[in-house]
């Protein structure tokens, strides 16, 4: 809990609107990341294109692709892209799971007080 103050971690209006953010940021990310990933093989089809006038082979043509800049820049893009959306997921998940240690945490506060005869 080290990021929260503990009045504001018993806000559920406040836990509620980070969650919301940790899973709009998730989302938002997850989808840049999808989108790099759908749009590499049409980049390798264009770029393997561009070298099939001037290589033997259509592997030989996408070799050449695979070798270009562009595509490397691409590739790296994505992968960059998705461990941004990994850990987007994680902060989204540990919030969640915060939610989920604050409702026991209250649960056992609740049980300990009935125990100790104070009545809700």
């Amino acid at each position: 809990m080290s990021q929260y103050d503990l009045g504001e971690a018993l806000d559920p209006t406040k836990i509620f609107d980070r969650l919301v953010v940790a899973g709009e940021d998730w989302s938002d990310k997850e989808a840049a990341a999808s989108l790099l990933e759908e749009t590499r093989k049409s980049l390798l089809a264009r770029l393997t294109l561009q070298f099939s006038a001037t290589c033997k082979s259509h592997a030989a043509a996408e070799d050449s692709a695979r070798c270009t800049d562009e595509y490397g820049e691409h590739v790296a893009s994505m992968i960059g892209a998705r461990r941004d959306a990994n850990k987007a997921r994680v902060k989204y998940d540990a919030a969640k799971i915060y939610i989920d240690m604050m409702r026991s945490m209250n649960a056992n506060r609740r049980v300990e007080m009935e125990r100790l005869g104070y009545a809700p």
